[in-house]
């Protein structure tokens, strides 16, 4: 008998385990997402979103260049308007070009000149976050360090498929949170959102 539990257990531990905490690449900006269904984690809670949505919203002037908004709302519920895990990421892109076909970037560095530019001090992804209601963690852009990459296809009707390869490394502090985080929090795979018509 307990050779077996042990055998079991043996069997187990050299199987691949479903997920990507401990498999993220050190730059997902410049990875493929993995062609699966989309999965996110927030510091270890992880998800299979029931809602995925891309509004408009958010547009941006810079001198003489306007930007039009975007932002993708990923949910683990079917109601989106306070769900138990999120993560939302807001683009821009050159007002009147729509957003089929484009990618975005973002570099785990702080300095925004380094980042991808929509234009001259301005990064083309705005921003990020991640909320686990139940938890109260909530964190961004702001506090830590994350590298993505985003792909949208094609619009059929009111939806756009898309990629997402968004990468938070275990291991950060911020001014509020001095304990340093102890799970990666990520949102890898394909999707198919709903775009909310402004």
């Amino acid at each position: 008998m307990h050779a077996r539990i042990f055998l079991a257990a043996a069997i187990l531990a050299a199987l691949p385990l479903r997920g990507f905490a401990q498999q993220l690449p050190a730059d997902c900006s410049k990875a493929a997402a993995p062609k699966q269904p989309l999965e996110v984690s927030v510091l270890g809670a992880k998800f299979t979103p029931k809602s995925i949505r891309l509004r408009r919203g958010n547009d941006i002037k810079s001198g003489d260049e306007a930007f039009d908004g975007y932002r993708l709302t990923i949910s683990s519920d079917v109601d989106d308007f306070s769900p138990p895990l999120e993560t939302d990421i807001a683009v821009i892109v050159k007002k009147g070009q729509g957003i089929d076909g484009k990618v975005f970037r973002k570099l785990a560095v702080k300095d925004t000149d380094k980042q991808p530019l929509a234009t001259s001090g301005l990064p083309e992804v705005q921003g990020w976050g991640m909320k686990n209601r139940p938890t109260g963690a909530s964190f961004s852009h702001v506090e830590y360090l994350a590298s993505m990459r985003l792909e949208f296809g094609k619009r059929e009707g009111n939806t756009i498929s898309g990629t997402i390869y968004l990468c938070v490394a275990k291991g950060q502090t911020s001014m509020f949170e001095k304990t340093p985080t102890k799970e990666d929090s990520y949102a890898v795979g394909t999707f198919q959102a709903k775009i909310d018509q402004k």
